[in-house]
């Protein structure tokens, strides 16, 4: 007792150490000491830590010599200490292990492996952490090839069912050009690009005495304005009081050849729609033809005109209108050609067409169509799974307000869904179209963001039609965002695909594409001529009758409602009335849904059979999930 007190008492008399002293921040570094420099005797001080020798402070020096300024100089240094405290760490380990191996059989505590003690912290973390659903898998989409040299890229979510196929449709009849004059057709084929030596001041009168009578002008200027209701690119006013006068010389106001086009290609898409006419009429070819010719005569990137881009944008709609398989890869390009016009004309900026100082009607124009162009280049975006020409972080247009279209809009067809369309395609649509065709995909709670938001988009209480339609709207975007996480689910969690992180998505996407089959019906027994000649509505129909035969074939078993099965059916004998003058449904019946249904035919088999059964059910959703090789059929 007496020497343990004297121990203390000794230490206590003891003289402190520098390095004790430098610890405590007494006295400066050994560093800054040898560096001759002032110290603040921090640990580490703030010396050392800018020459990057922190871990050295307080009793460390870097050994004098050339390049000792550097902080590899001290490396030498630091791995030797390293090997002495492992060398005297191991030699206390064994001290503690010779001790206690006298008192129990187990190991000590301080002597498990630091590996160990980690794995087993991150596994409990983890238990108590909440699952996230994983991110949706990485999908490149499909390429086409022909064997020949030609390809075709089509994204995430344009599926296999958008390759091109010559053997299913209806055969049209096209045709023959031989009437009209060889610099009219020379024109024609010249389309985008002008024919050298061809005056428009000549080809401008040869082409306007292929013109309709005024009266029948009207008409069908009158049957495009009546069913052109969805899409907001010629006005009424436009049309009929500007355009018409000008060109049938009413009004002494010069025009160009893009003027004339631009009639010329409402001629031709109301002629498509004229149910007084046999659908994909010679007249409406004939209308287009001239069209295309007329726009040749003038250099479409140099012409600084917004009705460059509208005649752009309706030509596209006429070739996804015309009943031609091989037409629907150019109304891509021409929409895709309208948004790079759009740019070049500056119509598309970061400065709202107020600041240009157009007239209140002129600005509200610019808007209404700038957001009406933004939703036709995103929904050709979403089918073709290609990136927009539009979609960029730059482009600040405001949405029309309700006051510009009351005031603007009067005697005029309704716009679609008016504003509440704009804000649809403003704070929906586009990031839908960012999250569906992002190369990396976003998070699983992201997607479910979206999704509140499009069912938060408040519906307007307006007519009942137009009600149901924008309703129908709200469930094609769902439908989109759901879809992919739909056949990953379906396709690696066949076994139950509601016991997964995306049932939601599975629920979602399967309600969705029964409410637009639904819709879709209904709208053909209403008006089955002018149904069948709308070429989007059958793509997204398409898409649907899709994931209803998925969920028919591979989950049967699941409590779904209605039922996938009787939905199903009712689907393929939709689509097989529909195909009689539909060409896109007929193609859709003979190429995949009977496919889909002779899968169908044979789900008792999958439900009850091996693990050789389910993967026939997995051949057939490679169907909807793209999955094919390129170049077959």
């Amino acid at each position: 007792m007496v020497a343990s007190d004297s121990l203390a008492i000794a230490a206590k008399l003891r003289v402190p150490t520098k390095a004790t002293r430098r610890i405590k921040g007494e006295i400066a570094c050994a560093e800054c000491r040898r560096l001759k420099v002032r110290c603040d005797r921090t640990i580490p001080c703030s010396t050392c830590v800018k020459r990057g020798c922190g871990a050295l402070c307080p009793n460390g020096t870097i050994p004098p010599g050339e390049g000792s300024r550097f902080v590899l100089a001290a490396t030498d240094h630091l791995r030797h200490k390293m090997l002495r405290m492992e060398s005297r760490m191991r030699s206390l380990e064994d001290v503690i292990a010779i001790i206690h191996s006298s008192e129990s059989d187990q190991p000590h505590p301080l002597l498990e492996s630091r590996e160990e003690i980690e794995e087993e912290e991150v596994d409990s973390a983890e238990e108590e952490a909440p699952q996230s659903p994983p991110a949706r898998r990485d999908a490149r989409g499909t390429l086409w090839t022909d064997g020949q040299g030609g390809s075709l890229f089509f994204g995430p979510s344009g599926g296999s069912e958008k390759i091109p196929n010559q053997k299913a449709g209806l055969f049209l009849q096209e045709l023959d050009p031989s009437y009209l004059s060889p610099e009219i057709n020379h024109c024609y084929q010249s389309f985008p690009f002008t024919p050298p030596n061809v005056l428009a001041s000549s080809m401008q009168p040869m082409i306007e005495s292929f013109l309709p009578s005024l009266d029948r002008a009207v008409t069908i200027c009158n049957t495009f304005l009546e069913l052109s209701w969805m899409i907001h690119i010629v006005s009424r006013n436009k049309l009929v009081n500007e355009l018409i006068p000008i060109v049938y010389k009413q009004a002494p106001v010069p025009y160009g050849p893009h003027d004339l086009a631009l009639l010329l290609v409402v001629l031709a898409i109301g002629s498509l729609v004229d149910l007084d006419l046999p659908p994909y009429s010679f007249e409406a070819q004939h209308y287009y033809r001239l069209s295309r010719a007329t726009l040749a005569l003038q250099p479409i990137l140099g012409a600084q005109s917004v009705v460059t881009i509208k005649v752009l944008h309706l030509m596209s709609i006429y070739n996804g209108m015309s009943g031609k398989e091989s037409n629907l890869e150019q109304s891509y390009v021409l929409l895709d050609l309208a948004g790079q016009v759009a740019l070049r004309v500056c119509f598309v900026s970061n400065i709202d067409p107020s600041m240009w100082s157009f007239d209140a009607r002129e600005a509200y124009d610019r808007r209404a169509y700038f957001w009406s162009l933004m939703s036709g280049v995103l929904w050709q975006s979403l089918v073709t799974g290609r990136p927009p020409s539009l979609l960029t972080p730059s482009i600040d247009c405001r949405i029309p307000t309700l006051e510009d279209e009351k005031a603007f809009q009067e005697g005029e067809i309704p716009i679609g869904f008016g504003i509440w369309g704009f804000k649809a395609t403003s704070e929906c649509l586009v990031p839908l179209v960012r999250a569906t065709l992002s190369i990396n995909p976003p998070t699983y709670e992201t997607i479910m963001e979206l999704d509140g938001k499009i069912r938060q988009l408040a519906l307007p209480r307006t007519d009942t039609a137009i009600s149901i339609g924008k309703s129908h709207y709200q469930e094609l975007m769902l439908l989109s965002l759901h879809r992919p996480y739909f056949a990953q689910a379906m396709t690696e969690y066949a076994d139950n695909p509601l016991s997964n992180p995306y049932s939601q998505s599975v629920r979602a996407a399967y309600s969705s594409a029964c409410i637009v089959l639904q819709d879709t019906r209904a709208q053909f027994l209403s008006m089955p001529e002018l149904c069948a000649r709308v070429w989007r509505n059958w793509s997204s129909t398409f898409s649907a009758a899709l994931v209803v035969g998925t969920a028919a074939i591979r989950g049967v078993q699941l409590h779904l409602d209605p039922a996938p099965l009787a939905e199903f059916e009712a689907t393929c004998n939709f689509f097989a009335n529909a195909s009689e003058t539909s060409n896109r449904a007929a193609r859709a019946l003979v190429r995949n849904l009977c496919r889909f249904f002779s899968c169908e035919c044979n789900i008792h088999e999958i439900i009850v059979g091996t693990a050789d059964h389910a993967q026939k059910g997995l051949r057939c959703t490679q169907i909807f999930s793209g999955e094919r090789k390129a170049g077959t059929d």
